[in-house]
């Protein structure tokens, strides 16, 4: 599949999926044997697991992000983001503070004929943890 197909399924993940909660779109755009390499407590693998990933975010954070840089190269996309929004839900084991947060990161996907097939990601949970008061081991 084309680079673009690639940019597109990504951007319509972040756009649909995490902005806008529409799970069900995840059917459209990542195989059903998704692997997630840094899977959220219980999250479980497959394509429904990332629809749990997303639900406990949106759950946690009601979050908007804004995207930095968008890179493909031939079955890779990388995201550089931010995400900010309320902590208004668990996560992390971590209950709802009711604090603003902004915090960023940086998501690679492999894809798989235009669909997300794998995932890896680093995020600044350090910042996170100061924004509501969390375990920052100071």
């Amino acid at each position: 599949m084309t680079p673009e197909r690639n940019r597109t399924t990504v951007l319509r993940f972040f756009r649909e999926v995490m902005g806008a909660g529409h799970l069900d779109v995840l059917d459209e755009l990542a195989v059903d044997d998704y692997e997630d390499h840094v899977a959220l407590p219980g999250q479980g693998q497959g394509r429904d697991g990332l629809k749990r990933r997303v639900a406990r975010i949106r759950a946690a954070f009601q979050p908007r992000h804004r995207l930095h840089d968008v890179i493909v190269d031939a079955d890779r996309v990388a995201v550089y983001w931010t995400l900010s929004g309320v902590h208004s839900g668990e996560f992390l084991g971590l209950l709802p503070t009711g604090k603003p947060v902004e915090f960023d990161g940086v998501d690679m996907y492999a894809m798989q004929e235009g669909l997300m097939a794998a995932h890896w990601n680093v995020v600044n949970l350090w910042a996170f943890y100061r924004q509501i008061g969390g375990p920052t081991n100071q």
